[in-house]
Parts: structure tokens; C-alpha cells; sequence
């Protein structure tokens, strides 16, 4: 059977806008633009008084993403609680409603017209689907020269709820797109303001070596050292942790390593520093973060070592003649956290032979593929034996972190400083 030249002429104009919509599917990147504009064509296309589209939000309920042709509505008040209305029917049941009068529905939601002054006579809602997960909806409202839609307009309107979640599927892709381009110029922005911060060489003399190791486990990290000689005789040294990954934590990392060069200088004592380094921090620290950190000074030619911790690793003392030993250090809590610190403060003589190595948490609580700790006893374990430089050190280190973690993915920075000389 034959179909009479209106109806035909019907299809060609829906096919036609069908057309126009997947054109500007794919020259449109903006949903604030596409949207409207898919809508504006369905309206034309398909002869209605008003279209609009409705997405799921976080809390499930459908909020008004887009309108074309009715009353004026804004956008970011026009919600539907979950499960009321038509379009909420819809939603549930995954099914197109044609509703003929819709009044005379008790599933209609009037508080819409109540709100817009808008009067809705009769609706088509169609549901939109993206992967199988219902995303929101597609009403037409109030066919223009016709009291009510009919059931050859559901299938007209469907199509077009395919394109709208086409178009939808789009820009959420789009939107990830840029969030992820977004935290990478984040994370190097990140790395440059890190890479700025920490030390660029360290110092060197015949009686008196440094060597570290810096290893983020994302592109940045909260994890820091630093060597500053204040004079040919004092060289100061710390190590630390910032709670937290990214941009937060390299930004504090950055702050806290500038103050700390604004408080050492020659004669005051670490633990002096670090309580003056404390009372900076304070109260400049984002909620639920701080900063562990392990302060040392070295006194040349003695080789004489003052330290001073605030809730970071013990570290570990090795060379000839004995087993590596961990040097139980007197603690206070992490800085950021209180307003003041206890004083502690622990000095020895280092012998020419021996190597002091720091390092964060990253090393003792790197896990296995079987979520086996290397903890301080595998540490030990690595730092058997004589060692020639600080260099050596660390390389025994960082391939012993390696092999022992073997597939698993670093979850936490890594960072080693040692000192000494042969």
C-alpha cells in the first residue's frame, strides 16, 4: 500500500532533519550549543510546540539538560524527583508513552506547568540510551494543527532521542577528553614546580658525600630532599613527605622547602629549625594534610650528626664491623598538625667509613605481587655488606625495591638520601 504524498512528504522532511542533526553531531563540541540546537530541529522537523531533553544527575532524579519553543525556563532549576511524571515513567520502564491528553493522566507531573505557565496538551517521551544504561529522555510537546500526537509520531520522535543520546555519548567523551588533558598539564605543571624545588646537584667534598634517589610514583609526588651548605664546615640535610599525590602535595612540597631554607642557617640546631619550621606551617596547610619530615645537620671535620624527626622513617646507620642498624631517634608528630613541637634532638659522631641513609615510606612499604611488605627488616637485608660510595648505596637500594616489588605498580613515592665518605 501506496503512501499518500503528505505523508511522504512527512518522512523526507524527518529524514532531512534526521540529516541536519548528525551534521551538527559532528561539527559541535559544546554541549550548551548542541543540545539547544538538536532540539531546535526536532521542534521544526516534527511541527511541535515545545521539545526538551532531561538527563539523569547524580541523585537519579531528571533535570532539565535542554528546551527549544514553549516558555522561557531556566535550565538549572527545572528537576523532576525521581520516578514522578511522565518522564519519569518513561525513565523507569525504558519504554516510549504517547499520552493523548495529558490532564486526564494521573501519571502527569503538572508542577512543570505550574512553574512555567506552559500548558501542555499532549506529549510524546521517548527514553535515551547509551550502553544499555538509561541516561534521561525526550519529550515533544503539543503538536502544532493537531489536538494530540498519534502513534506514527512515536517512531519519528525515537529517532531523534537516538541522536540526542548519540550526541549526549559525545560530549560526555569529549568531557573526559579534556578532564584527562586537564590533570596531565596539571601533573606538569606540577612536575615543573617539584622538579624547581629539588636540588639540582648536591655537594661533594673528599671527606664528606651526598646521593639521593627521586622516584614519583604518579608524575608528581609529595615526597622532597634537600642539601644546603651553609658554610665549608655545616651542611644541612632533610628529607620528608607530604601526605597526598599531585598538585596539593607538590605545592606544599614547594612551600614547605622554601621556608625551610629561610629558617636554616649557621649555628641553630635542627630541632630548633624544625620547631621554627612547624610554627610557619601552620595554619598554611590544606585540611587533613601535613608533612613528615627528618632533619640533620652535619658538623665537618668532626662528621658530627644532629637529628631531629617529626613522624618520618627512622634511619638506618651501616658500615664495617657491624649489622646496618636502625637509629631509634626520639619523634614528635608530623608538622602541620601542632602548634608545637617537643624538642628532640639526637647527635653522633659518623666514622669515615659509615653512611647514614634516609629514605620515605615508600621503600619499606613497597609491596610484592602477593602484598608482601620489603618493610625495615627486607631494608636491612639490602644494606648488608661494604659499600664504596653513597652512590652505591642507592643503587643497591633501588634495584632491591625493584626486584622485590616485580609486576606490582609503585602505590607510593620513592625517595633515598645517604651521606658519608670512604
Amino acid at each position: 500500500m501506496s503512501l499518500d504524498p503528505a505523508a511522504l512528504e512527512r518522512q523526507l522532511r524527518i529524514y532531512k532533519g534526521l540529516v541536519e542533526v548528525s551534521g551538527l553531531i559532528n561539527g559541535i563540541m559544546d554541549g550548551e550549543v548542541l543540545l539547544p540546537k538538536v532540539l531546535e530541529v526536532a521542534r521544526r522537523v516534527l511541527n511541535v510546540e515545545a521539545a526538551s531533553l532531561f538527563l539523569v544527575n547524580s541523585s537519579g532524579a531528571l533535570e532539565l539538560a535542554a528546551a527549544s519553543g514553549g516558555a522561557p525556563i531556566a535550565i538549572d532549576r527545572m528537576v523532576v524527583p525521581h520516578g514522578r511524571g511522565i518522564a519519569g515513567w518513561v525513565l523507569e520502564n525504558g519504554r516510549p508513552l504517547l499520552v493523548a491528553d495529558a490532564y486526564s493522566d494521573p501519571r502527569f507531573f503538572s508542577e512543570m506547568d505550574k512553574k512555567t505557565g506552559f500548558r501542555t496538551r499532549s506529549l510524546v517521551c521517548v527514553p535515551l540510551t547509551t550502553d544499555g544504561k538509561q541516561i534521561g529522555v525526550l519529550q515533544a510537546i503539543n503538536p502544532l494543527g493537531r489536538t494530540a500526537f498519534d502513534e506514527g509520531d512515536v517512531d519519528a520522535i525515537a529517532a531523534y532521542g537516538n541522536l540526542a543520546a548519540t550526541a549526549i555519548d559525545k560530549l560526555r567523551t569529549i568531557e573526559r577528553q579534556r578532564e584527562q588533558e586537564r590533570v596531565a598539564q596539571e601533573f606538569a605543571f606540577a612536575h615543573e614546580i617539584q622538579a624547581g624545588f629539588l636540588p639540582q646537584g648536591l655537594p661533594q667534598r673528599v671527606d664528606l658525600s651526598f646521593a639521593a634517589a627521586y622516584r614519583p610514583a604518579m608524575n608528581v609526588g609529595g615526597d622532597f630532599y634537600d642539601v644546603v651548605e651553609i658554610s665549608p664546615r655545616e651542611f644541612y640535610f632533610v628529607i620528608g613527605d607530604v601526605s597526598g599525590k599531585g598538585m596539593p602535595a607538590a605545592l606544599l612540597m614547594a612551600q614547605s622547602l622554601s621556608s625551610l631554607r629561610m629558617i636554616i642557617q649557621t649555628g641553630i640546631a635542627p630541632d630548633v629549625a624544625m620547631a621554627r619550621w612547624n610554627s610557619m606551617l601552620i595554619g598554611h596547610t590544606v585540611r587533613g594534610m601535613f608533612i613528615t619530615a627528618l632533619l640533620g645537620r652535619v658538623i665537618m671535620p668532626e662528621r658530627r650528626v644532629e637529628l631531629c624527626n617529626a613522624g618520618h622513617c627512622l634511619p638506618f646507620l651501616i658500615g664495617p664491623g657491624h649489622a646496618p642498624r636502625e637509629i631509634r631517634l626520639p619523634g614528635s608528630p608530623p608538622l602541620g598538625i601542632l602548634p608545637e613541637l617537643k624538642q628532640n634532638l639526637h647527635a653522633f659522631d659518623l666514622s669515615i667509613h659509615e653512611w647514614l641513609v634516609l629514605f620515605t615510606d615508600g621503600l619499606t612499604e613497597s609491596f610484592d605481587e602477593n602484598e608482601e611488605l620489603l618493610d625495615c627488616k627486607g631494608v636491612a637485608r639490602l644494606l648488608e655488606g661494604d659499600f664504596q660510595s653513597a652512590h652505591e648505596v642507592i643503587a643497591r637500594l633501588d634495584a632491591g625495591e625493584l626486584k622485590h616489588r616485580g609486576t606490582a605498580e609503585a602505590h607510593d613515592d620513592l625517595t633515598i638520601l645517604v651521606l658519608g665518605s670512604r
